[in-house]
């Protein structure tokens, strides 16, 4: 996880300065529709994957036959992402007219949806499929200092990431099958995973409204270059709001099986991880709003000093993500409130839509970085009221002691379903 957001503040520096923004803004453009693809091709197995393995860890044929249904799915869902691939591709041609940045891009979306990290992440073994992972990272950064030295060379930054992970999870497929035997998917199996993954699903496709969606309505709404500039900013932001993402992700297994084991310890969990985590990244956020200025020098060049405003924006709600994202993986989907966790989520997605389509033609970059900050306030505050409106959260006035009837009837009730 470290290295998702290190090796990009090494690359981007020097893309942002090679590429240019217009340059980049095409790459950009076209990672965006790699990113849909591998959301649909990983349905959001990179979690309901991981609960379904952590709970069926000590059962083999459990295990097997999980495994076996969730790749089925994924093949499934590659298969039909390549094929919705070629249906818009001629819609796409006059933001994205290079075909081999394009394909690239698909490539890699769907070898990045099809990966093994949720099964060993849900046994708690990280280190293989992590180091493979990290390698294939390592490879694609060194391809790019070597290969992408102009604009023209936008399709080689894509290429080299495509071939990076498709090897890294290749090598972790067969890891995987070693341990446990291959076993051919059946139709109930492949159906299975469909319905425990899709809350989750539900899910990572609304969070695309709150962030995919925004470099793709900048890219019909506006101009390569504006593009460019809100993904070069979007970057720090992204690197900035997720550097702490590793410890709840970490800790995604570990909650689901301690707030039905131990529910007062799991509610502490959260606490602690709001004080601490939370306030590691209030400190990233003042230091991203502060420095701004310096750091768009620095990081992305001259060229980008007009998305300055957008940057500071986004300092904002650096803290603002990291909460809302201990609430929900430490605790929302851990109690299983999947449903109202994607209400949240969906809704908050189309107020970031809404506010884009209103304000990006207008203000542009910094108009696109207003819609996301209020998209993400209404996201925490959306979280905040249905934990409170079912007296379950973790800040509640039992404080301490979370033990309580109604908490435990919730559990029970949403285990059952």
């Amino acid at each position: 996880q470290g290295c998702n957001y290190l090796l990009p503040l090494i690359t981007f520096p020097y893309l942002s300065r090679v590429l240019h923004p217009a340059g980049l803004g095409a790459v950009v453009f076209a990672q965006t529709i790699g990113v849909i693809i591998s959301v649909a091709v990983e349905y959001g197995f990179d979690f309901s994957g991981t609960r379904e393995v952590a709970r069926f860890s000590k059962d083999p044929a459990r295990l097997q036959s999980t495994v076996a249904g969730i790749l089925g799915a994924k093949v499934m869902l590659a298969g039909a992402a390549l094929l919705a691939a070629f249906v818009i591709r001629p819609f796409t041609l006059h933001i994205a007219p290079s075909p081999a940045l394009f394909w690239a891009s698909t490539v890699w979306g769907v070898a990045q949806g099809i990966n093994m990290l949720w099964y060993f992440q849900g046994l708690q073994r990280m280190a293989w499929s992590g180091g493979l992972d990290v390698a294939g990272k390592v490879i694609a950064t060194l391809s790019i200092f070597v290969f992408v030295h102009s604009p023209e060379d936008g399709w080689k930054v894509m290429a080299a990431q495509a071939v990076g992970c498709t090897v890294a999870h290749a090598i972790s497929f067969f890891m995987a099958h070693r341990e446990i035997g291959f076993r051919w998917p059946t139709r109930q199996m492949v159906w299975d995973a469909l319905r425990f993954g899709w809350p989750i699903f539900l899910f990572k496709a609304s969070q695309l409204l709150m962030s995919a969606t925004n470099s793709l309505m900048l890219g019909f709404l506006g101009t390569l270059q504006a593009v460019g500039l809100f993904g070069g900013v979007d970057k720090i932001r992204t690197v900035a709001s997720q550097s702490l993402w590793p410890v709840s992700q970490a800790l995604f297994p570990h909650q689901s099986n301690r707030v039905t084991e131990d529910v007062e310890a799991g509610a502490r969990t959260v606490r602690r991880s709001l004080l601490l985590i939370g306030g590691l990244s209030a400190v990233f956020g003042v230091v991203l709003a502060a420095g701004a200025p310096l750091i768009v020098r620095l990081v992305l060049g001259a060229a980008y000093l007009p998305a300055v405003p957008a940057l500071r924006i986004f300092g904002l709600i650096v803290p603002l993500i990291t909460c809302a994202g201990i609430l929900c993986f430490q605790w929302m989907l851990p109690l299983g409130l999947d449903r109202e966790f994607n209400f949240v989520v969906f809704t908050a997605g189309l107020v970031n839509v809404a506010g884009g389509l209103a304000l990006a033609p207008k203000f542009g970059v910094t108009g696109m970085a207003i819609a996301v900050t209020l998209s993400e306030v209404y996201a925490l505050i959306g979280f905040d009221t249905a934990l409170r409106r079912k007296g379950l959260s973790p800040l509640g006035r039992y404080g301490g002691s979370v033990k309580n009837s109604r908490l435990e009837l919730a559990i029970g009730t949403e285990a059952g379903r």
